[in-house]
Protein backbone atom coordinates (compact mmCIF):
# COMPACT_ATOMS: atom_id res chain seq x y z
CA UNK A 1 0.00 0.00 0.00
CA UNK A 2 1.45 3.06 -0.76
CA UNK A 3 2.32 6.01 1.85
CA UNK A 4 -0.60 8.56 1.03
CA UNK A 5 -3.52 6.03 0.90
CA UNK A 6 -1.51 4.52 4.57
CA UNK A 7 -1.72 8.46 5.48
CA UNK A 8 -5.35 9.24 4.37
CA UNK A 9 -6.66 5.62 6.00
CA UNK A 10 -4.43 6.37 10.11
CA UNK A 11 -6.14 10.40 9.19
CA UNK A 12 -9.74 8.86 8.53
CA UNK A 13 -9.28 6.06 11.70
CA UNK A 14 -7.62 9.49 13.87
CA UNK A 15 -11.10 11.51 12.79
CA UNK A 16 -13.41 8.74 14.26
CA UNK A 17 -16.32 9.13 11.35
CA UNK A 18 -18.01 7.05 8.73
CA UNK A 19 -16.44 8.75 5.18
CA UNK A 20 -19.34 7.97 2.71
CA UNK A 21 -16.99 8.69 0.11
CA UNK A 22 -13.81 7.20 0.42
CA UNK A 23 -11.97 10.75 0.12
CA UNK A 24 -9.29 12.51 2.42
CA UNK A 25 -11.10 13.99 5.13
CA UNK A 26 -8.85 17.40 4.30
CA UNK A 27 -9.96 17.09 0.83
CA UNK A 28 -10.60 20.70 -1.00
CA UNK A 29 -10.87 21.74 -4.17
CA UNK A 30 -7.69 24.00 -5.07
CA UNK A 31 -10.18 26.38 -6.61
CA UNK A 32 -11.04 26.70 -2.36
CA UNK A 33 -7.95 26.53 -1.37
CA UNK A 34 -7.20 29.88 -3.66
CA UNK A 35 -9.79 31.56 -1.90
CA UNK A 36 -8.77 30.77 1.23
CA UNK A 37 -5.53 32.42 0.98
CA UNK A 38 -6.71 35.53 -1.08
CA UNK A 39 -9.90 36.36 1.58
CA UNK A 40 -7.59 35.15 4.24
CA UNK A 41 -4.61 37.48 3.20
CA UNK A 42 -7.01 40.27 2.79
CA UNK A 43 -9.06 39.72 6.16
CA UNK A 44 -5.63 39.56 7.58
CA UNK A 45 -4.38 42.72 6.38
CA UNK A 46 -7.47 45.14 6.51
CA UNK A 47 -8.39 43.81 9.95
CA UNK A 48 -5.26 44.37 11.50
CA UNK A 49 -5.45 47.49 10.05
CA UNK A 50 -8.84 48.73 11.34
CA UNK A 51 -8.54 47.07 14.36
CA UNK A 52 -5.32 48.58 15.79
CA UNK A 53 -6.97 51.91 14.37
CA UNK A 54 -10.00 51.12 16.68
CA UNK A 55 -8.09 50.52 19.62
CA UNK A 56 -6.13 53.96 19.05
CA UNK A 57 -9.23 56.14 19.07
CA UNK A 58 -10.81 54.08 21.74
CA UNK A 59 -7.65 54.57 24.02
CA UNK A 60 -7.47 58.64 22.77
CA UNK A 61 -11.07 59.39 22.87
CA UNK A 62 -12.54 57.16 25.89
CA UNK A 63 -11.03 59.61 28.77
CA UNK A 64 -12.51 56.88 31.16
CA UNK A 65 -13.18 52.70 31.55
CA UNK A 66 -16.78 53.01 30.37
CA UNK A 67 -19.30 49.78 30.03
CA UNK A 68 -19.43 50.50 25.71
CA UNK A 69 -15.50 50.60 26.21
CA UNK A 70 -14.63 47.54 27.77
CA UNK A 71 -17.29 45.70 25.52
CA UNK A 72 -14.94 47.22 22.63
CA UNK A 73 -12.25 46.69 24.02
CA UNK A 74 -13.05 42.78 24.50
CA UNK A 75 -13.83 42.46 20.99
CA UNK A 76 -11.13 44.32 19.32
CA UNK A 77 -8.75 41.74 21.17
CA UNK A 78 -10.93 38.42 20.55
CA UNK A 79 -10.62 39.62 16.70
CA UNK A 80 -6.86 40.49 16.83
CA UNK A 81 -5.99 37.20 18.21
CA UNK A 82 -8.09 35.32 15.78
CA UNK A 83 -6.87 37.39 13.23
CA UNK A 84 -2.83 36.35 14.52
CA UNK A 85 -4.26 32.15 13.92
CA UNK A 86 -5.63 33.10 10.37
CA UNK A 87 -2.07 32.92 8.05
CA UNK A 88 -1.29 29.56 10.18
CA UNK A 89 -4.67 28.21 9.25
CA UNK A 90 -4.41 28.88 5.74
CA UNK A 91 -0.99 27.31 5.67
CA UNK A 92 -2.11 24.25 7.12
CA UNK A 93 -4.70 23.67 4.16
CA UNK A 94 -1.79 24.34 1.79
CA UNK A 95 0.41 21.67 3.35
CA UNK A 96 0.69 18.17 4.05
CA UNK A 97 1.87 17.69 7.06
CA UNK A 98 2.45 20.17 9.92
CA UNK A 99 5.66 21.14 10.87
CA UNK A 100 5.39 23.39 14.08
CA UNK A 101 4.64 20.52 16.35
CA UNK A 102 1.35 19.72 18.19
CA UNK A 103 1.68 21.99 20.90
CA UNK A 104 1.45 24.91 18.87
CA UNK A 105 -1.46 23.50 16.95
CA UNK A 106 -3.67 22.75 19.96
CA UNK A 107 -2.95 26.36 20.70
CA UNK A 108 -4.05 27.68 17.36
CA UNK A 109 -7.04 25.76 17.06
CA UNK A 110 -8.21 26.82 20.32
CA UNK A 111 -7.25 30.37 19.96
CA UNK A 112 -8.86 30.31 16.38
CA UNK A 113 -12.42 28.69 17.44
CA UNK A 114 -12.22 30.59 21.30
CA UNK A 115 -12.15 33.91 19.46
CA UNK A 116 -14.93 32.77 17.28
CA UNK A 117 -17.41 32.33 19.58
CA UNK A 118 -16.08 35.14 21.98
CA UNK A 119 -16.83 37.75 19.34
CA UNK A 120 -20.21 35.95 19.14
CA UNK A 121 -21.29 36.03 22.95
CA UNK A 122 -19.89 39.33 23.60
CA UNK A 123 -21.95 41.11 20.54
CA UNK A 124 -24.57 39.46 22.03
CA UNK A 125 -24.14 40.67 25.50
CA UNK A 126 -23.54 44.33 23.87
CA UNK A 127 -26.88 44.00 22.57
CA UNK A 128 -28.85 43.33 25.45
CA UNK A 129 -26.89 46.05 27.35
CA UNK A 130 -28.07 48.36 24.97
CA UNK A 131 -31.32 47.13 25.06
CA UNK A 132 -31.72 47.59 28.42
CA UNK A 133 -30.05 51.34 28.36
CA UNK A 134 -32.30 52.59 26.41
CA UNK A 135 -35.73 50.05 27.01
CA UNK A 136 -35.21 50.53 30.60
CA UNK A 137 -33.22 53.06 31.05
CA UNK A 138 -33.55 53.25 35.42
CA UNK A 139 -32.77 49.39 35.70
CA UNK A 140 -29.65 50.15 33.47
CA UNK A 141 -28.73 52.41 36.35
CA UNK A 142 -28.79 49.70 38.86
CA UNK A 143 -27.49 46.51 37.00
CA UNK A 144 -25.03 48.50 34.53
CA UNK A 145 -21.45 49.22 35.35
CA UNK A 146 -18.54 49.05 34.30
CA UNK A 147 -17.23 46.31 37.27
CA UNK A 148 -20.10 43.78 36.08
CA UNK A 149 -19.26 44.36 32.46
CA UNK A 150 -15.49 42.94 33.17
CA UNK A 151 -16.94 40.19 35.25
CA UNK A 152 -19.23 39.10 32.07
CA UNK A 153 -16.42 39.51 29.71
CA UNK A 154 -14.44 37.08 32.00
CA UNK A 155 -16.67 34.54 32.79
CA UNK A 156 -17.39 34.61 28.64
CA UNK A 157 -13.87 34.14 28.28
CA UNK A 158 -13.52 31.20 30.78
CA UNK A 159 -16.47 29.44 29.56
CA UNK A 160 -15.59 29.56 26.57
CA UNK A 161 -11.80 29.09 26.74
CA UNK A 162 -12.38 26.21 28.90
CA UNK A 163 -14.62 24.81 25.83
CA UNK A 164 -12.70 24.71 22.94
CA UNK A 165 -9.32 23.66 24.83
CA UNK A 166 -11.26 20.20 25.37
CA UNK A 167 -13.44 20.13 21.96
CA UNK A 168 -10.12 21.23 19.96
CA UNK A 169 -7.76 18.57 21.46
CA UNK A 170 -5.52 16.83 18.97
CA UNK A 171 -3.99 12.88 18.92
CA UNK A 172 -1.76 13.60 16.28
CA UNK A 173 0.38 16.33 15.18
CA UNK A 174 0.31 15.36 11.56
CA UNK A 175 -1.81 18.27 10.43
CA UNK A 176 -3.68 21.10 11.84
CA UNK A 177 -7.26 22.84 11.79
CA UNK A 178 -8.50 19.84 10.15
CA UNK A 179 -8.32 15.88 11.50
CA UNK A 180 -9.77 16.78 15.07
CA UNK A 181 -10.59 14.60 17.61
CA UNK A 182 -13.68 12.68 17.75
CA UNK A 183 -15.53 14.55 20.21
CA UNK A 184 -15.52 17.95 17.70
CA UNK A 185 -18.20 15.70 15.50
CA UNK A 186 -19.77 14.21 18.60
CA UNK A 187 -24.05 15.12 18.09
CA UNK A 188 -23.98 16.10 21.42
CA UNK A 189 -20.76 18.91 20.56
CA UNK A 190 -22.45 19.87 17.12
CA UNK A 191 -25.92 20.43 19.04
CA UNK A 192 -24.08 22.70 21.64
CA UNK A 193 -22.62 24.42 18.88
CA UNK A 194 -25.31 25.14 17.05
CA UNK A 195 -27.95 26.06 20.35
CA UNK A 196 -25.53 28.45 21.07
CA UNK A 197 -25.62 30.19 17.64
CA UNK A 198 -29.37 29.95 17.75
CA UNK A 199 -30.11 31.61 21.12
CA UNK A 200 -27.85 34.44 20.48
CA UNK A 201 -29.02 34.94 17.23
CA UNK A 202 -32.50 35.02 18.28
CA UNK A 203 -31.29 37.59 21.64
CA UNK A 204 -29.82 39.49 18.81
CA UNK A 205 -33.07 40.27 16.80
CA UNK A 206 -34.98 40.47 19.66
CA UNK A 207 -32.89 43.50 21.17
CA UNK A 208 -32.27 44.76 17.79
CA UNK A 209 -35.94 45.03 16.65
CA UNK A 210 -37.23 46.64 19.91
CA UNK A 211 -34.20 49.07 20.15
CA UNK A 212 -34.89 50.43 16.57
CA UNK A 213 -38.90 50.33 17.76
CA UNK A 214 -37.77 52.31 20.70
CA UNK A 215 -35.39 55.00 18.54
CA UNK A 216 -38.09 55.50 15.92
CA UNK A 217 -40.84 56.48 18.17
CA UNK A 218 -38.77 58.28 20.59
CA UNK A 219 -37.26 62.25 19.23
CA UNK A 220 -39.75 64.95 18.35
CA UNK A 221 -36.69 67.95 17.76
CA UNK A 222 -35.18 67.11 14.29
CA UNK A 223 -31.50 67.00 15.85
CA UNK A 224 -33.03 63.77 18.08
CA UNK A 225 -34.76 62.64 14.88
CA UNK A 226 -31.40 62.57 13.30
CA UNK A 227 -29.40 61.13 16.53
CA UNK A 228 -31.81 58.67 16.45
CA UNK A 229 -31.29 57.53 12.66
CA UNK A 230 -27.91 56.88 12.96
CA UNK A 231 -28.61 55.06 16.17
CA UNK A 232 -30.86 52.67 14.06
CA UNK A 233 -28.00 52.44 11.27
CA UNK A 234 -25.21 51.25 13.81
CA UNK A 235 -27.76 48.77 15.44
CA UNK A 236 -29.43 47.33 12.30
CA UNK A 237 -25.47 47.35 10.65
CA UNK A 238 -24.47 45.28 13.57
CA UNK A 239 -27.16 42.82 13.61
CA UNK A 240 -26.66 42.25 10.18
CA UNK A 241 -23.14 41.70 10.36
CA UNK A 242 -23.87 39.03 12.71
CA UNK A 243 -26.60 37.27 10.64
CA UNK A 244 -24.10 37.43 7.56
CA UNK A 245 -21.11 36.65 8.81
CA UNK A 246 -22.02 33.52 11.32
CA UNK A 247 -24.97 32.10 9.93
CA UNK A 248 -23.48 30.26 6.58
CA UNK A 249 -21.08 28.73 8.75
CA UNK A 250 -23.68 26.89 11.15
CA UNK A 251 -25.88 26.03 8.45
CA UNK A 252 -22.38 24.24 6.75
CA UNK A 253 -21.72 23.12 9.65
CA UNK A 254 -25.69 20.98 9.78
CA UNK A 255 -25.09 19.69 6.43
CA UNK A 256 -21.51 18.69 6.28
CA UNK A 257 -22.40 16.85 9.91
CA UNK A 258 -25.21 15.29 7.71
CA UNK A 259 -22.45 14.47 5.15
CA UNK A 260 -20.58 12.36 7.78
CA UNK A 261 -22.92 10.57 8.92
CA UNK A 262 -24.32 9.21 5.45
CA UNK A 263 -27.45 11.25 5.78
CA UNK A 264 -27.08 12.53 2.32
CA UNK A 265 -25.71 11.04 -0.69
CA UNK A 266 -21.98 10.54 -0.54
CA UNK A 267 -21.25 12.74 -3.70
CA UNK A 268 -22.09 15.30 -1.38
CA UNK A 269 -19.57 15.49 0.97
CA UNK A 270 -16.62 16.82 -0.57
CA UNK A 271 -18.62 19.62 -2.02
CA UNK A 272 -19.98 20.43 1.62
CA UNK A 273 -16.80 20.66 3.16
CA UNK A 274 -15.64 23.13 0.61
CA UNK A 275 -19.04 25.25 1.62
CA UNK A 276 -17.93 25.05 4.81
CA UNK A 277 -14.56 26.36 4.21
CA UNK A 278 -15.88 29.12 2.32
CA UNK A 279 -18.48 30.26 5.29
CA UNK A 280 -15.45 29.68 7.67
CA UNK A 281 -13.53 32.57 5.20
CA UNK A 282 -16.89 34.40 5.39
CA UNK A 283 -17.26 34.04 9.25
CA UNK A 284 -13.85 35.82 9.42
CA UNK A 285 -14.53 38.46 7.36
CA UNK A 286 -16.58 39.82 10.67
CA UNK A 287 -12.84 40.82 12.03
CA UNK A 288 -12.61 43.67 9.37
CA UNK A 289 -16.43 44.88 9.50
CA UNK A 290 -16.28 44.88 13.58
CA UNK A 291 -13.27 47.34 13.27
CA UNK A 292 -15.69 49.40 10.75
CA UNK A 293 -18.43 49.24 13.22
CA UNK A 294 -16.25 50.45 16.43
CA UNK A 295 -14.69 52.95 14.96
CA UNK A 296 -17.98 54.38 13.84
CA UNK A 297 -19.45 53.71 16.89
CA UNK A 298 -16.69 55.44 18.62
CA UNK A 299 -16.28 58.50 16.50
CA UNK A 300 -20.31 59.05 17.16
CA UNK A 301 -19.40 58.96 20.73
CA UNK A 302 -16.87 61.72 20.48
CA UNK A 303 -18.47 64.00 18.02
CA UNK A 304 -21.84 63.56 20.70
CA UNK A 305 -19.22 64.36 23.71
CA UNK A 306 -18.11 67.47 21.91
CA UNK A 307 -21.78 68.90 21.19
CA UNK A 308 -22.38 68.46 24.94
CA UNK A 309 -19.29 70.06 25.95
CA UNK A 310 -19.81 73.43 23.94
CA UNK A 311 -23.34 73.38 24.75
CA UNK A 312 -21.82 73.49 28.42
CA UNK A 313 -19.53 76.00 27.97
CA UNK A 314 -22.35 78.08 25.94
CA UNK A 315 -24.38 78.04 29.39
CA UNK A 316 -21.06 78.73 31.49
CA UNK A 317 -20.54 81.61 29.53
CA UNK A 318 -24.51 83.19 29.51
CA UNK A 319 -24.69 82.73 33.19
Amino acid sequence: MSAPKQRAEMNQTLLGATNCTGSSPNELSNSVKRFQVIVSLITLALGLVLNVAALWSLCLKFKKWTVSAIYMTNLIISDVLLLFSLPFKTYAYQTEEWPLGLGFCKFLESLYYVNMYTSILITTLISVDRYIAIKHPFLAGTIRSPKKTVIGCVVVWIIIWSCCIYIYSKESSQNCFYNHSSSVWKPTTVATVQSIFLITALIMIFCSARIIQTLQRNGTLNTEKKDNSKSVKIVLSNLLTFLVCFTPYHVGILLYFAARNCWVPGSYTVPLRNFLQICLCLANVNCVLDALYYYFVINEFWKSSRKSLRATSQIVKLN
